[in-house]
């Protein structure tokens, strides 16, 4: 349209002579003017040449408008009061001044100043619905929905309407965010019944109101009712939705509405992947959020970084760090700038593999890019070097967190404290607790929890109960889990008595035991065989409606079965069946053991079959316990194929299985002289080897401990058998030649027979050689074939070379 033609049909309007307008100049005039009134006598004369009169409200509420601070303002409309009342004019009616104060008070939330300014308005001086509108919108905005909801109604007492929609919408989003669905549908309802009273953003926040409370029908059915009446379709009711199909735990849904948008004519924006993205991330859905992120490259949309956040951190948890990193690499070549969120995800999850060095790489790298690490940095990778015991690397992270102007919280304090206690340094961990103090920084339940757990493991009983009263003078409350902890401590360290007064003193504070609580103190009675107090306390966790469990019954059968009293033990392993407790791999040792400690080695070998027959594996306790209680018997045969059949199941013995082997072997040496293998027992290594060097007139001990060790060599525990190796000799028994044959067979079992001049010496004497080949033929009974052809070469290269350094010197002596 021509310039020439436009000034015909739009009137121009021409300035005022008598209100001239506010311009920057005359603006920071006033504001100089005011700002030095403290030491200018002379400013309401300068303020009268600024602003001559007549002045009129509408040019006051201009200068007002002008200044930014309201501290300014309000001697400004004070200074137009006097000024008028001293020229006869009428101050009373300046609602429009009045209105413009509120307005600056409203914006720099002076809500005190702005109650006292609405008290002094005069009768005549009405704040402008604007102005209360603002007022409304700022109390909104502090979460003071009381006070905004009465602006409100005042601006509807005054005005005969609501503030504007982009007020009102203030309120009615905090009323939605607080849940308060009534008040907020009441507000709603009101401003649509006023014309131009409610908008696609009011609508919008009702959606998402209902979406937010799963009732996304409904949502959809108030778009549908408001469309063409006052409610454009837009894409972001499509965004809404979906957000709330996915918060109902419905991701079908949204992404069936997804597909709706295109048939509508409504294009997907980055939002609403990211959306989507971010919900299929909780649920770990990575080929879902593949096929999204191909979606947005067909529609040349590029992800951003909240996207890229969203599939790193489900990367990490669905599958490693390392493939996270593909992210990062992604959004450089993207140039998508990562942000301290991208970096912190990795940070954390590196760390939950164990891997810091990489962590700190990370770190490094966010720095280097001028991202400023926050507590949620440092925080994982104080916690990760403290578990791997270096804590001078995480004290000193904590000091350049702190240098960077971050004071460490209750969080990472707590990842400290966590790190030095599971590393073994509970005193480190207290001494952190006192300079949380100094800061002023109170540590929560789970802290102290942490340390008392870790002073009880070292049994630092004493300070662990100072802590509990610590905990209570802090009003921070001890939970079930602070009292158990404490109660199993001094059960631990024999004190049941200060484990009975604590259990008391729980149920005093009103702190009721759970199963665990009861079964601590179970297991302290069982322990120290009050038998009687321990079915006491059983009966008062049925009473108090906890329902014992395996953990309770085998505590029980245990305690009896110690004492020798099987047939209690059976009573209350029948108990345990009938009430659908199954019997686990504990309960069965400890029948085990009750048997073989009567000297009933026959049931107990049932119990062994029987729990095989029930799906449960023996362990190494259960082969321990029968090879004692057999041996004891002098039952050498049974005791040697139960070894057999323990090596046999890749169970490798311990120490005290090692010493029953021993103490039986040599204790029953009469009878294993004296015996011959009958049908019903296969023939033993073990027993067989054993003999036969006895038969040699070889120290007894010693040929036990050989026996045990080609026995663990003929079973390819190698590694078991240098231990132990070893541990014959601490105890005084030095290895002799049988001992270095029987490590030469495990190293030709494993297929390392070149590695045999790690355990035989340089040289034998000849009396020695001897020993070892005449042994040698009785060891290869027990061998495959190709394992005793190895040894044989081995022998014959060593005999060679002993041979080679014996001749020089015989021609020496010569």
């Amino acid at each position: 349209m021509s310039t020439r033609l436009l000034p015909r049909i739009t009137p121009r309007r021409r300035p005022n002579p008598n209100h001239p307008p506010v311009t920057p100049a005359l603006a920071a005039a006033l504001a100089r003017v005011l700002a030095a009134r403290a030491t200018d006598p002379t400013w309401p004369r300068s303020l009268a040449a600024l602003l001559p009169p007549p002045l009129s409200d509408a040019r006051l509420a201009a200068a007002v408008s002008s200044l930014t601070d309201p501290d300014l303002a309000l001697p400004l409309i004070s200074w137009s009061q006097s000024h008028a009342h001293r020229l006869h004019h009428d101050a009373s009616t300046t609602p429009l001044a009045h209105s413009a104060l509120l307005r600056l008070l409203a914006r720099a939330r002076r809500f005190d100043a702005a109650e006292a300014a609405l008290q002094s308005m005069p009768p005549a001086a009405t704040p402008t619905r604007a102005s209360l509108g603002e007022l409304a919108a700022a109390y909104a905005d502090a979460g003071m929905e009381w006070k905004a909801t009465e602006m409100c109604a005042r601006a509807r007492e005054l005005h005969g309407a609501l503030p504007e929609a982009r007020h009102s919408n203030r309120l009615l989003r905090l009323l939605v965010e607080r849940r308060r669905w009534e008040d907020a549908r009441k507000l709603y309802e009101e401003m649509l019944a006023e014309e131009g009273g409610a908008d696609n953003y009011s609508t919008c926040v009702m959606v998402r109101g209902m979406c937010l409370e799963g009732r996304v029908e409904e949502g959809i059915r108030l778009i549908e009712a408001r469309w063409g009446a006052g409610c454009i379709p837009h894409v972001v009711f499509y965004n809404v939705l979906i957000d709330g199909y996915c918060r109902r735990g419905d991701i079908g849904r949204a992404l069936l509405l997804l597909g709706d948008m295109d048939i509508k004519g409504f294009l997907p924006t980055v939002v609403t992947y990211s959306v989507l993205i971010n919900w299929l991330g909780r649920k770990g859905d990575l080929e879902k959020i593949r096929s999204l992120l191909g979606e947005m490259r067909v529609r040349r949309l590029s992800p951003n970084v909240q996207i890229y956040n969203t599939v790193a951190d489900s990367l990490c948890k669905c599958q490693s760090a390392s493939q996270a990193m593909s992210v990062l690499k992604q959004m450089f070549a993207s140039g998508c700038d990562p942000d301290i969120v991208t970096f912190n995800t990795l940070i954390s999850a590196f760390c939950r593999e164990g891997n810091v060095r990489q962590a700190v790489k990370l770190l490094r790298e966010a720095i280097r890019r001028e991202l400023e690490p926050n507590q949620f940095s440092y925080t994982p990778l104080i916690h990760g070097f403290c578990i791997r015991g270096e804590v001078m690397v995480a004290s000193d992270l904590l000091v350049e967190m702190m240098g960077r102007g971050h004071t460490p919280d209750v969080v990472t304090f707590g990842a400290l404290i966590h790190g030095l206690v599971v590393a073994g340094q509970v005193s480190e961990a207290l001494i952190v607790q006192e300079k949380m103090a100094e800061r002023q920084v109170m540590p929560d339940a789970n802290i102290y929890n942490v340390l008392i757990s870790g002073l009880c493991k070292k049994r630092m009983l004493p300070a662990a109960k100072n802590l509990v009263v610590e905990m209570i003078e802090q009003n921070v409350h001890p939970d079930k889990f602070v009292y158990t902890t404490l109660i199993d401590g001094f059960i631990r360290s024999e004190n049941l008595g200060d484990a009975r007064k604590i259990f008391e003193f729980m149920e005093e504070k009103g702190v009721f035991p759970d199963v665990v609580g009861y079964n601590a103190m179970i297991k302290g009675y069982c322990k120290f065989g009050m038998m009687n107090e321990a079915i006491l306390c059983m009966s008062s966790m049925r009473r108090a409606g906890c329902i014992p469990d395996e953990f309770t019954y085998t505590t029980l059968i245990d305690g009896y079965a110690k004492q020798g009293n099987i047939s209690a033990a059976l009573r209350f392993t029948c108990d345990m069946i009938k009430r659908r407790c199954s019997p686990n791999v504990v309960t069965y040792s400890s029948l085990i053991c009750g048997y073989c400690k009567i000297g009933d080695t026959d049931n107990a070998e049932n119990l062994f079959a029987n729990m095989q027959s029930e799906g449960l594996f023996p362990n190494v306790v259960h082969y321990t316990i029968l090879i004692g209680g057999l041996f004891k018997k002098d039952k050498v045969f049974q005791a040697a194929e139960y070894f057999e059949r323990m090596l046999l199941n890749h169970c490798s013995p311990n120490d005290v299985t090692l010493h029953y082997l021993v103490n039986g072997l040599t204790n029953c040496m009469p009878s294993i002289m004296n015996s011959k293998y009958s049908k019903t027992h296969k023939k033993s290594a073990l027993v067989d080897v054993f003999k036969g060097l006895i038969s040699d007139g070889l120290d007894p001990s010693i040929s036990a401990y050989n026996a045990i060790i080609f026995s663990l060599c003929r079973h390819n525990m190698l590694e078991k058998a240098l231990d132990l190796k070893e541990k014959m000799a601490n105890k005084g028994y030095s290895p002799d030649p049988v001992t270095f044959l029987s490590l030469l067979y495990g190293f030709c079992s494993v297929r390392k027979p070149r590695d045999w001049r790690s355990v035989l010496p340089n040289k034998f004497q000849q009396v020695e050689l001897e020993i070892i080949c005449r042994h040698g033929t009785l060891f290869d009974q027990h061998v495959d074939e190709s394992v005793s052809c190895e040894v044989s070469k081995v022998l014959q290269l060593y005999v060679e070379e002993f041979q080679s350094i014996q001749q020089p010197e015989v021609f020496a002596s010569s």
